[in-house]
């Protein structure tokens, strides 16, 4: 794996950038409410552009996070890494906007009722 070494710079003038653009940042709100076949994590961000907001799935984390960006680069700002739980089917996780708010549905697996098999034991 690659180093960039200009990632303490890069981080220092995202965290630079954040503090002094507007006076400052808010803080976006989660909101997670569970429905018939999904979580629903709603994500209220009112002063980030809609097409600076990324979410990604990173192994059992889901991350969203804000594009910054600044001369030639783009950096990331990281809002909220939020825990998968172990019930959701991954691949058909999406987000879409409903009026200002970033909604990200984690549909529940097939599997989320729990898997039952009965187990034959063999006599040797």
């Amino acid at each position: 794996m690659r180093v960039d070494k200009n990632v303490s710079k890069r981080l220092a003038e995202t965290a630079n950038i954040i503090n002094t653009i507007h006076g400052g940042s808010i803080y976006p709100t989660f909101n997670t409410t569970t429905e018939k076949d999904h979580y629903r994590l709603e994500v209220s961000a009112p002063t980030i552009e809609p097409d600076d907001i990324k979410v990604e799935v990173n192994g059992s984390d889901l991350m969203i996070y804000q594009n910054i960006h600044v001369n030639a680069y783009t950096l990331p700002n990281i809002l909220g890494i939020i825990k998968i739980s172990t019930d959701v089917e991954l691949e058909n996780i999406h987000a879409e906007y409903e009026d200002d708010l970033l909604v990200v549905i984690l549909p529940f697996s097939e599997m989320s009722g729990g898997f039952q098999k009965e187990i034959d034991i063999f006599k040797r």
